[in-house]
């Protein structure tokens, strides 16, 4: 019987009032027996004790990478990439130039002169990744500007040889990489370019995507003298398709400049090294100019099985914290060299710890940056020692305009942590929501166009400049939107020309730590952990995909137990899967991807004001770029309002004829005449021998200017160039044609320091049942006695979608999968049939074939024949192929006929940026998927026939 029951707390007693009459039956006296139904018990692990699909961790767990950096970086296992703006520059050869004897630097002196020990030179605009010289301002990425073809090269370093170490060059340690350029490195086609004395002016083809103080290369401009090749950076922003940068005072051209070979190309000055000492992996985009980017990605891409959870974990430093050679003082001034390049401008706010002597130690502004690897503090007090002893280090405090990532994630789907020199965000990133309309893209166009009314886009209203969108699988950058209809994107399209395309937007969805929903990790939280990220931290993510899966966020925390700190629900949430797929690399970035504002109403030319829609991000001061589809002005600001930047100066035009600072060596204060003033910007590009690359104007105070870096020599004479056109700009707000507005360059380039990477599937991963693929020859390859011979190759086919694939950019998906090898086979017979015979046999990994042969589907020996591969065949039979370069990664030798099982063989993949041409000898990894080439060598006297064969298993996940 149902019943309800009132307690009456002055009479003791419980009053029941039944569902049911109780009078024929029932009267006082009788008894009653109740029924109380409890809560029924629940029992709930702590959150470390589930796993990501909510199941107790009971189960053995698999590691699918392991990553201990003792020996290197793990080539084999990891990609590094360097790029500005969203395009890349070169990639180096595995093996350093095996003759270098000397590196000759004069004080002084930008020039770097290689001299070999055999061999020549190679050639003009050649590109050189150099490393590990005694001179920081010697290493990083070059090209090659004079000497092909004799015994010596020169290169132009980053800042003048400000010691008295003529040669730079380690014999145990430096080495200089040969590079070969990307295949969408170049900006445009061929430009037009012009001078008047130092200053060349540049016109692309194309939207160049530069900003003040990018790094180029310059390849291919004749002169009747003094080539303006080389290495060079960008001072002067005239248009979306016209710059300028300046060659040396003692370089200018003569005579007309010769630009039909001529090309232009991003030289970003990322290094990815190996930190020998602990273990670790050190990277920066050594980006003093805004969009400079360096990815680490691991090659593989970790499968992912449904009703189970993938983690990822990562010790990683987020906040750099400098390792230090010497501390030194001169009373209050301390002056401090670093082991490698800080990115430090004066401004900059540091902490230094660790110092016996206490004086060293605390939180200061740097007001001097004397060289790449040494700048000054002002101590509170005079130290106790003009030199420190102890364990000190320093790290940064904070910084506007650039990031440090971790995660599993890649350009387009992920999960990871961010932080942005003033917040650390918990991210989800994806792909999935596709824009409205359909476009047109064509081959080396930047410009992105509606197809027709019939499918009309909405550029302005879903989109808007500095937003990542994917086409055809590939990433690009939207630098600006012309109309609801156009819009201009970098790198320049790179696919086959297409229309009736889908355009997917990437949506980074941001969770700052104050709005962490399990743990702040601010001290406040239930582990109480305040999290220091200027120290090393241990960070885990997991996640459970098949489309509506959970995400957390975690660290290891207080008495190194393991808190999650943030957790993302996805199921009754999104229209569709949160992510387009669970499978997913590990990933660490660190850029100069400054904020970006939109115009919210009209800036004219006399304007003080700047309305935008947010000024979220910025810092109270600074420099910025407003920029639509034909014009460029950079104007300084001090105070901003939650939608507004107060403009102090506008457009100056600089000196460009020769200025005078007047001060003293190794300083960054100079005075100049008062009238000089009203023509300086801060940020205006200071050019002369005195001065390292990419040196400009940080403070202007009455007739002082204060330069980031300081002045090799005193009294010198430069060049202060304009920033933009130099006269202030009329910008009309528009719907449906947004202006940005965005910080001109970040206030610091953060260094990202990680070790080992973990990636664990809990439960095990499972191998599926996964067809075997072949491919077998048909036509046999004749071998001369003692010839060597590629007989075919094997590569991931660059594009993907429903099953069907294609070459790059002919599908919607760039193709990830993971291609296991399994068995190679072989026919070998002589042409008399009388004489036993023996091949050596070998696999070479992104080897370069001489024979432009076909990529073809591996559909097997008869392409009447469809089957699933997602793999491409390129067959040499017959062809005489040879094959340059690459990596051995097995060999055999084989008689008769022979089944050899190669399953530890490394997997083929493909690369960061996707890529790969037609021809099996053009755009190999790391300019597209990798490719195995399988070559057969007769070792015996006579000529034998070889037909080959090969089986794979494909992760179709």
């Amino acid at each position: 019987l149902g019943a309800t029951r009132a307690y009456n707390s002055t009479t003791d007693t419980t009053t029941f009032t039944l569902t049911y009459n109780t009078a024929p039956a029932m009267a006082n006296g009788d008894a009653l027996q109740i029924f109380v139904d409890e809560i029924i018990n629940e029992v709930r692990f702590d959150p470390v004790l589930i796993d990501p699909v909510d199941k107790a961790r009971v189960s053995e767990a698999q590691s699918l990478i392991d990553t201990d950096f003792e020996y290197g970086g793990q080539v084999t296992k990891w990609e590094n990439l360097v790029m500005t703006n969203n395009r890349p520059f070169s990639f180096i050869t595995p093996t350093p130039l095996p003759s270098v004897i000397s590196m000759s630097m004069s004080p002084g002196s930008r020039q770097v002169t290689v001299r070999l020990g055999s061999g020549s030179a190679p050639a003009l605009g050649t590109p050189i990744t150099v490393q590990d010289t005694y001179l920081l301002a010697a290493n990083g990425n070059y090209v090659i500007e004079s000497g092909s073809g004799t015994a010596q090269f020169i290169y132009t370093a980053k800042s003048p040889n400000p010691t008295n170490i003529t040669d730079v060059f380690d014999p145990n340690k430096t080495a200089i990489f040969r590079g070969a350029l990307y295949t969408s490195s170049s900006i445009g086609g061929t430009p037009v370019m012009t001078y008047v004395s130092s200053a060349i002016t540049v016109t692309t083809t194309v939207p160049h995507g530069l900003t003040i103080g990018n790094e180029i290369a310059v390849t291919g401009v004749t002169a009747t003298t003094n080539s303006p090749t080389g290495s060079h950076f960008v001072a002067t922003i005239l248009s979306p398709t016209q710059f300028v940068y300046y060659v040396p005072t003692g370089s200018v051209p003569t005579g007309v400049l010769v630009t039909s070979s001529a090309a232009i190309n991003m030289r970003p000055q990322g290094q990815i090294l190996h930190r020998p000492f602990d273990g670790g992996a050190l990277f920066t985009s050594n980006g003093g100019s805004a969009n400079a980017q360096a990815i680490r990605q691991t090659r593989r891409y970790f499968r992912y099985q449904s009703g189970k959870g993938m983690q990822m974990s990562s010790g990683t430093i987020l906040k750099p914290n400098l390792q230090l050679d010497v501390l030194t003082s001169s009373g209050t001034t301390v002056t401090v060299q670093t082991k490698e390049e800080h990115n430090i401008q004066p401004g900059t706010i540091i902490t230094v710890s660790g110092a016996n002597e206490a004086a060293y130690n605390g939180t200061f502004t740097v007001n001097n940056t004397l060289s790449f690897n040494t700048f000054t503090y002002t101590a509170l007090t005079t130290p106790s020692s003009a030199i420190a002893s102890g364990q000190f280090s320093l790290s940064v405090i904070n910084w506007f305009g650039a990031i440090n990532r971790l995660g599993i994630y890649d350009s387009q789907n992920g999960v990871f942590f961010e932080y942005d020199g003033q917040t650390l965000y918990a991210v989800r990133r994806n792909s999935t929501f596709q824009i409205a309309g359909r476009a047109t893209v064509t081959l080396g166009s930047n410009t992105v166009t509606q197809t027709n009314s019939v499918y009309p886009t909405a550029f302005s209203r879903q989109l808007n400049p500095g937003d990542f969108i994917v086409i055809r699988g590939v990433s690009y950058k939207v630098t600006d939107i012309a109309s609801d209809t156009s819009m201009t994107i970098t790198p320049s399209y790179r696919g086959p020309n297409a229309q009736f395309a889908i355009i997917s937007k990437t949506v980074d969805l941001k969770f700052p730590q104050s709005q962490w929903n399990i743990d702040k990790m601010d001290g406040t939280g239930p582990s109480g952990y305040n999290i220091d990220l200027a120290r090393m931290q241990m960070f885990y993510i997991d996640y459970s995909w098949y489309g509506a899966g959970a995400v957390r966020w975690g660290l290891r925390a207080a008495n190194g137990n393991i808190f999650y700190c943030h957790r993302l629900i996805n199921n009754n949430t999104n229209t569709e899967a949160y992510l387009r797929s669970g499978n997913l690399p590990a990933r660490y970035e660190s850029a100069t991807l400054v904020p970006t504002t939109y115009l919210s109403a009209s800036f004219t030319s006399v304007a003080t004001t700047l309305f935008v829609s947010s000024s979220a991000g910025f810092p109270v001061s600074g420099t910025l770029c407003i920029r639509d589809a034909t014009k460029y002005e950079y104007v300084t600001y001090e105070g901003t309002g939650s939608n507004s930047f107060n403009i102090t100066r506008r457009a100056q035009p600089g000196v460009t004829t020769g200025l005078n600072l007047t001060m003293s060596a190794n300083t960054n204060i100079a005075s100049v005449p008062p009238l000089v003033t009203s023509s300086l910007q801060i940020g205006q590009r200071i050019i002369g021998p005195a001065f390292a690359e990419g040196a400009f104007i940080s403070a202007l105070s009455g007739s002082f200017v204060v330069t980031n870096f300081a002045s090799t020599a005193s009294n010198p004479i430069v060049i202060a160039a304009p920033m933009g056109t130099g006269s202030a700009q009329n910008f009309t707000y528009s719907v449906t044609a947004p202006i940005a507005v965005e910080l001109a360059y970040p206030t610091f380039a953060p260094s990202l320091s990680h070790w080992g990477t973990s990636v664990i599937m809990d439960g095990r991963f499972d191998n599926d049942k996964s067809l075997i693929f072949t491919y077998g020859q048909t036509a046999t390859s004749s071998l001369p006695a003692g010839a060597t011979r590629a007989l075919f190759s094997i590569r991931v086919a660059p594009s993907v979608d429903n099953g069907i694939a294609s070459g790059f950019g002919a599908r919607e998906v760039l193709n990830r999968m993971q291609l296991q090898l399994q068995t190679l086979g072989f026919s070998i017979a002589t042409v008399t049939g009388s004489v036993a015979t023996n091949v050596l046999v070998r696999a070479n990994l992104n080897g370069v074939p001489s024979t432009a042969t076909t990529w073809s589907n591996a559909v097997g020996n008869d392409a009447s024949v469809v089957n699933s591969s997602l793999a491409q065949i390129a067959d040499y039979a017959n062809a005489g192929t040879t094959l340059s370069g690459g990596e051995t990664v097995a060999g055999f030798f084989v008689n008769s006929t022979d089944r050899l099982d190669i399953t530890t063989v490394r997997d083929l993949g493909n690369c960061i940026l996707g890529g790969g041409g037609p021809l099996a000898n053009s755009q190999i990894y790391p300019d597209g998927p990798d490719i195995l080439t399988i070559t057969a060598t007769n070792i015996s006297p006579i000529a034998i026939n070889v037909l080959g064969r090969l089986s794979w298993t494909e992760a179709q996940a």
